[in-house]
């Protein structure tokens, strides 16, 4: 069964930004917190699948509405002023010094422990709380906390502890298009008609100029790329430029035979687009930097909680008296299907709650919801995905799990479980 290995206040699965933002937050309120992660490296999608774009975080005004650990993971990007006029700087980040800023955070933190390499294989749940887990891969082992934190974006821990959850649209199941990113390097802005391309004004006509070489490839049948255009960012030193312009359908983050299957046609569609990028005569020495080293997935599950986020509240800017978090992102959903997407903007002042209850696993007192896989509909879930929303979504289960230590008695041998009505109070205390 695995020996019996350390005991944690909290215990938090998966280090993307969630994850990470999670235990920090636990850790700085002086919990004791083990954060676990399968890959060797941590860092998630915002580090092995980067996007360079930093997304919104402010609302219409300007004010801004993720000010937590956010702020420490792109402080530059706060320094804009959060339009998207012509001459305004596009806010991006370098995957490599965001890694660098995680790693130099956890370490900063004296009661947290990190373990690279390591799965859950087992969950041992009784009566609704979980009071184990069995470890595989670099350390196995057995370990026991007082709360738990699913920070995997698939909500692989949920699903291992029995937790209700949903998959895909509701229509027929299909999740969002997937998709394989890359750096480019090497071209000549002086060939570009805007050669400022760290602007907004810059990156989108430089979008519009390959396009037309791209649409190009298309209509002669040289790509299997469903997108309609090319979607691309500069990096922040203005030096080379991040492509997130593939479209991978039918993956579904749960199948490894279809996430290898989609990672193959990623980067497939990848090599046609930079085929086709260096018809332009800005491209035509352009090296790519590198490929991302993961499948970019957008969706999986979404497990369910004492409350189901709607598209509806998101587009009517919902308020909660249970607020954690908040998001500005627009709805974004990369067709199932393929093709492009579609942006609906986020109503009234430009953002909308997340409630306490869409963190909360239904029918477990001490399992939280911290990445991507909190309640909510296909439609709600594509716009609090980013990182902007769940660094918030991530600080804010951190929180609430320190809270529920510090309340609950305990006896430090056996580990008891948090007492009847904590969840209601906690939304008191957040």
């Amino acid at each position: 069964m695995g020996q019996v290995g350390h005991d944690y206040d909290v215990i938090v699965v998966g280090a993307g930004v969630g994850g990470i933002c999670a235990a920090l937050a636990t850790a700085r309120m002086r919990s004791k917190v083990l954060l676990i992660e399968q890959m060797n490296e941590i860092g998630g999608t915002g580090v092995h699948s980067a996007v360079s774009l930093v997304c919104k975080f402010r609302d219409y005004s300007g004010r801004v509405i993720n000010n937590g650990i956010h702020r420490e993971l792109f402080p530059s990007a706060y320094r804009h002023i959060g339009l998207f006029g012509e001459e305004e700087m596009v806010p991006t980040y370098d995957e490599g010094e965001l890694k660098a800023t995680y790693e130099a955070l956890l370490e900063a933190e004296t009661t947290l422990t990190v373990w690279t390499g390591t799965t859950v294989k087992r969950v041992y749940v009784e009566d609704g709380t979980i009071e184990s887990l069995l470890l595989d891969g670099n350390r196995q082992e057995i370990v026991r906390g007082v709360v738990f934190l699913d920070a995997t974006a698939d909500g692989n821990l949920s699903a291992l502890a029995g937790a209700e959850y949903r998959i895909g649209r509701e229509l027929d199941g299909r999740m969002q298009s997937a998709t394989v990113t890359f750096k480019l390097s090497g071209f000549d802005p002086e060939l570009l008609r805007i050669p400022a391309f760290t602007t907004w004004g810059g990156i989108r006509s430089l979008r519009q100029e390959l396009t037309v070489i791209y649409q190009r490839m298309k209509e002669e049948g040289r790509t299997s790329n469903t997108r309609l255009s090319v979607l691309c960012f500069p990096y922040p030193d203005g030096k080379a430029l991040l492509f997130n312009s593939t479209a991978v359908t039918e993956v579904d983050p749960t199948s490894e035979d279809l996430i290898k299957s989609g990672m193959k046609e990623g980067i497939k569609q990848a090599g046609e687009l930079v085929e086709a990028i260096r018809q332009h005569p800005a491209f035509c020495e352009a090296q790519v930097d590198f490929m991302a080293s993961k499948l970019g997935v957008r969706e999986g599950r979404r497990v369910t909680g004492d409350y189901v986020l709607t598209e509806e509240d998101c587009l009517s800017a919902k308020t909660f008296d249970d607020m954690v978090a908040a998001c500005a992102y627009e709805l974004d959903i990369h067709d199932p299907l393929g093709g492009g997407a579609k942006l609906v903007p986020i109503g009234g002042a430009g953002y909308y709650h997340i409630p306490y209850r869409s963190i909360i696993a239904k029918g477990f007192s001490n399992l939280l919801l911290s990445s991507r896989c909190i309640s909510g509909t296909h439609e709600a879930h594509s716009s609090y995905r980013v990182m902007s929303g769940i660094s918030a979504i991530g600080e804010a289960a951190g929180t609430a799990a320190a809270i529920m230590v510090a309340t609950t008695p305990k006896i430090r041998a056996t580990y008891g479980r948090p007492i009847s009505g904590m969840c209601c109070r906690l939304a008191d205390s957040l």
